[in-house]
């Protein structure tokens, strides 16, 4: 009989299984029909490594894909977030008549709701492809990748649907009306100007007076607009509001803004480790931002987040997939073997095993594997 290795996806919660399940001995370990509840179970079962029959795991997989198929998913597990990046791109080259016409602010919302159906349908995949992915323009890019980490961190910390949307529609507009300026710093590798640094300074109020033009009138969307580069202490700009007078939206917004851009490749500066994307959101705690929200922050994007590059206790190399039975110990996909030779396919390491315990991060620049999206966040 051949067999095939199980994945994740293969196995669902609360159903039988379709297939006896065997070790890479051919030893049985669970029956056809066996109901397997927990997600650590499966875990670990994909972990060490199971098979099933290759016939029977085809089939399975061939329903799993008609049934996607008739629930009209994306053609890959990273084209929505293609698609909306284009969807951005387009909205922002057309901007000035949707400011005329009014109809900006349910452009906006329109794009809001997408995000949140991605990243309530894989909430693993919206955080990985920001890191992974930094493909098309930056300024459109950025607001989008921000956006998505607010409603991750925003959903992480229960807030009301209403505001949550707020937040969503003002990180998809934090930069309004400056993305031109956004891309030409990005690119920039000298000392800016003084007409440079005021515009930089300047385009919270712009962009939330040009929002108030298109007509937006919800008080929170404007208010976090307004204030996501102000300080705790003061130093923040335009307003220089400190204390109790900066709330906590603009707040989230501001660490969202920093993780991302930390994570994203500039001329003047190398995108940075995920992990000390995270460093540095801790250390804005108590200065730039409330400690205990930086603190909420780090806990919504997980201390590994997915996308992070890792090895392990074995010498293996791999990438974070999610969060696994603790917040030290996520499950990683192995791409290459201790001693450099490629995996194919990746095999799944629960990191709460002293074997593949998790040693240190590595610098994405270095990592010498294809991270395949599709294949690790797919169906």
């Amino acid at each position: 009989m051949s067999q095939s290795r199980v994945r994740h996806s293969d196995i669902e919660l609360g159903k039988p299984l379709p297939w006896d399940v065997y070790d890479e001995k051919g030893t049985l370990l669970l029956r056809i029909g066996y109901v397997i509840n927990s997600e650590s179970q499966v875990d670990k079962l994909v972990a060490i490594g199971v098979f099933a029959d290759s016939t029977a795991l085809r089939a399975t997989r061939l329903l799993q894909y008609e049934a996607e198929e008739q629930e009209d998913t994306p053609a890959s597990a990273a084209q929505g977030w293609t698609d909306l990046r284009k969807q951005m791109e387009q909205l922002y080259a057309g901007l000035d008549a949707s400011i005329a016409d009014r109809a900006l602010a349910n452009q906006v919302a329109e794009i809001a709701q997408r995000v949140d159906a991605l990243c309530t349908a894989r909430p693993d995949l919206a955080l990985a492809i920001i890191s992974l992915r930094q493909e098309g323009r930056y300024s459109t890019r950025h607001m989008l990748d921000t956006a998505t980490v607010v409603r991750l961190a925003a959903r992480a910390m229960k807030l009301p649907q209403a505001r949550e949307q707020s937040l969503v529609c003002a990180a998809l507009t934090m930069n309004l009306g400056t993305t031109d300026f956004q891309d030409e710093i990005k690119k920039f590798t000298g000392t800016l100007s003084k007409a440079q640094v005021d515009q930089l300074h300047e385009h919270p109020s712009e962009a939330a007076k040009k929002l108030k033009a298109a007509g937006v009138t919800d008080a929170a969307w404007l208010r976090a607009v307004q204030d996501h580069h102000e300080h705790l202490d003061g130093s923040g700009y335009p307003r220089e509001l400190a204390g109790s007078d900066l709330h906590a939206d603009a707040q989230i917004i501001r660490l969202a803004d920093i993780y991302t851009a930390r994570i994203t490749f500039r001329e003047y500066s190398s995108a940075v480790a995920l992990t000390i994307a995270l460093r540095d959101i801790l250390q804005e705690g108590g200065k730039t931002v409330e400690a205990p929200l930086a603190g909420q922050f780090i806990r919504a994007v997980g201390i590994f987040p997915p996308g992070l590059q890792l090895r392990l206790a074995n010498g293996e190399k791999g990438v974070v997939v999610r969060a696994g039975s603790s917040p030290n110990h996520p499950i990683v996909i192995s791409l290459v073997a201790a001693d450099g030779a490629p995996l194919t396919p990746g095999v799944y390491r629960d990191t709460q095993i002293a074997e593949y315990a998790v040693k240190e991060t590595i610098d994405p620049t270095t990592f010498n594997a294809y991270i395949d999206i599709d294949a690790i966040w797919g169906v």
